[in-house]
């Protein structure tokens, strides 16, 4: 059985900007895996962070998730990653879950050659759980934007989990 690995791992609600593009709002991110580098922290990046970001206002409308739904994806997500409960997801292991208006943010111990499709099932399981209990304001495929950003803590993952925390 292969060691499972820590990562970090973000996506977004639909049109808002990913962590890919330099449009978005992400300089405290960047800024987070500066300190991570200070303290000796390796992590290998699946898509890169831009030096700076220009935090501009999508051009499209924004679906925010609403604090009811917030609260449920929560519970939906921390329900799917225990074992058995899902036949991809299964035994995600989360240590930080941070959902806000516009994304989902965790950190979470998985052996590396299934975290994209793990994480690629919480994505679809979580847009179609909020499809149906909030049918008015989510729609499944319309909920979540395009692919998640991702990146993978080599070393001192108790430290790195204590700055990912504090400055998020």
């Amino acid at each position: 059985m292969e060691n499972k690995q820590l990562f970090h791992v973000i996506w977004t609600i639909f049109n808002g900007y990913p962590v890919w593009d330099k449009n978005g709002d992400w300089q405290k991110l960047a800024d987070t895996y500066t300190e991570l580098e200070k303290h000796d922290i390796h992590y290998h990046l699946y898509k890169e962070l831009k030096p700076e970001y220009l935090n501009k206002t999508p051009k499209q409308e924004l679906s925010l998730l609403h604090e009811k739904a917030i609260n449920q994806l929560k519970f939906d997500i921390e329900k799917l990653c225990k074992e058995n409960q899902d036949r991809i997801v299964n035994g995600l292991e989360i240590k930080m879950l941070k959902i806000d208006a516009s994304k989902v943010e965790m950190l979470v111990f998985s052996n590396s050659n299934v975290i994209t499709q793990k994480i690629a099932r919480l994505k679809s399981r979580t847009a179609t759980l909020l499809s149906f209990e909030y049918p008015e304001h989510y729609f499944g495929k319309g909920t979540w934007g395009k692919g998640f950003w991702c990146s993978n803590i080599l070393n001192k993952e108790d430290l790195a989990i204590s700055i990912i925390k504090d400055f998020r």
